[in-house]
């Protein structure tokens, strides 16, 4: 068999098949066609001899942002990360399909729509009714499924826990920042994200952002959340390692819009109004997202201040409040069985400069938290499993060419192969377009739009099986 690419010599980790040790994988047409020993450099169009580094399924992000022209340039921050999958979080669809298409870098990307109270329903408690047609048109227009805002714009309890059951009465995705009109983005308001869903299928997303000390101190929110998990096993969920968050610094009537922005600023003091926020950007505990050099940055002090004043207020924020006791928890927590409670490991990145789950990932394998299959099934194997990804998440003979090379003491991603094309080699992203994963309902948008793509097989997916 003649391989269109072979990568050779490398620590091969395959969770599937539990291979680990040395190895070469060779690809073909766009799939695996072969892992294993000693196969000939001559077999190959192309070979790339990777001695000494980690050999895994392409990283597939469970959770990112890069649904709005602003945030595009987080296809290429991913693909630098040796991100080959991921899934939009942030919506609407529509913004999604087109960054892909304009910036997509060669990736594999699924999108949840948005439900947003006063943004595309007419209250924070809408019917039955109008959240069907939300789902609808989501689905229609290549959607995944559906993303739950609420510790940003929450909706009432009834209509969140409406919202769940109308995505899975469609056997779509839906997944939950939680926090409604009843609580917040904390672990209060994961507690009720439980009860809310009731025997409903859910993603309850960054499980780490509800542990940063609100009630408790946060390793013992992440102890509590994780006991609660291991009851509701019928849910899926993900957490990330970066220690800063992100939010909109938007201001409106002297307010920040988002009430995940108030209790940032409450969290160190800062008054939960516009001239808090501007407080906090110029004492430091605020940090403005700008654009520079073909990637996000974080900006405080005056410059961010007046970086944030002249968007009129329309800038993205991080806050460093994510606990690293709590985040440790929450990515090497077991079941007696061996699952993960916690599903993934993902970002809740993107264009938001906190794509370190490899780099992060490993140090955590150097403490011996996790070690390194652990981590890979965590990056790769189990989120495609929640998602329904079913080609993907191993380097088994028939599965997508999807690779990713990482060397392990630095957890820098040196390589990044999407369906056999490379898209970044040694920081240098190469790769071009992208590749949808929808439902079947949203093949006809993709193919509106000139986007390859295919339908996950959410009825196989950990999600609706587990």
């Amino acid at each position: 068999m003649k391989f269109d690419l072979l990568i050779k010599n490398g620590h091969v980790i395959d969770p599937l098949s539990g291979y680990d040790g040395k190895g070469d994988v060779g690809i073909k047409d766009g799939k695996v066609a072969k892992l294993g020993l000693n196969l000939p450099a001559s077999s190959a169009d192309s070979v790339i001899d990777v001695d000494g580094f980690i050999v895994m399924p392409g990283v597939i992000d469970s959770h990112v942002h890069v649904s709005s022209p602003e945030r595009w340039v987080g296809f290429s921050m991913m693909a630098q990360a040796g991100v080959v999958t991921a899934v939009d979080f942030g919506g609407p669809i529509e913004s999604t399909l087109e960054g892909l298409k304009r910036f997509g870098c060669g990736m594999n990307i699924a999108g949840l729509h948005t439900v947003t109270p006063g943004v595309n329903t007419r209250t924070a408690d809408p019917s039955f009714e109008e959240l069907d047609e939300i789902a609808e048109r989501a689905l229609a227009g290549g959607a995944l499924g559906l993303k739950i805002v609420g510790g940003h714009h929450p909706s009432t309890p009834e209509a969140t826990a409406r919202i769940i059951e109308v995505a899975n009465k469609k056997g779509c995705y839906v997944a939950f920042h939680v926090g409604t009109t009843r609580t917040g983005s904390n672990i209060e308001g994961f507690f009720e994200a439980i009860e809310l869903a009731g025997k409903n299928r859910l993603h309850i997303a960054h499980v780490n952002s509800y542990c940063r000390g609100l009630t408790k101190t946060p390793a013992q929110e992440a102890l509590d959340a994780v006991e609660a998990l291991k009851k509701s096993r019928h849910l899926v969920s993900e957490s990330y390692l970066g220690t800063i968050n992100g939010t909109s610094a938007h201001c409106v009537d002297g307010l920040p819009s988002s009430h995940v922005t108030r209790n940032c600023l409450k969290m160190r003091g800062f008054e939960p109004t516009e001239k808090g926020m501007g407080e906090a950007i110029l004492k430091g505990w605020a940090l403005i997202q700008v654009l520079r050099g073909g990637k996000i940055e974080l900006v405080t002090g005056q410059e961010g201040y007046d970086i944030w004043k002249s968007a009129d207020t329309k800038t993205g924020v991080s806050f460093p409040v994510n606990d690293t006791a709590a985040m440790h928890i929450l990515a090497s927590a077991k079941m007696p069985d061996g699952e993960f409670v916690v599903d993934a490991i993902s970002t809740d990145g993107g264009a938001i400069p906190r794509n370190v789950q490899l780099e992060r990932g490993s140090a955590l394998v150097k403490l011996g938290a996790l070690t390194w299959p652990e981590l890979v099934k965590k990056l790769t194997y189990n989120p495609a499993r929640m998602f329904g990804f079913t080609h993907k998440g191993s380097v088994s003979e028939g599965f997508d060419g999807d690779v990713t090379v990482v060397d392990p003491v630095s957890g820098k991603p040196y390589l990044a192969v999407s369906r056999g094309q490379i898209i970044m080699i040694d920081g240098i992203v190469v790769g071009k377009g992208g590749f949808l994963l929808t439902t079947e309902k949203g093949l006809k948008k993709a193919e509106e739009l000139g986007i390859p793509a295919e339908a996950a097989e959410l009825d196989k997916s950990l999600f609706y099986t587990r």
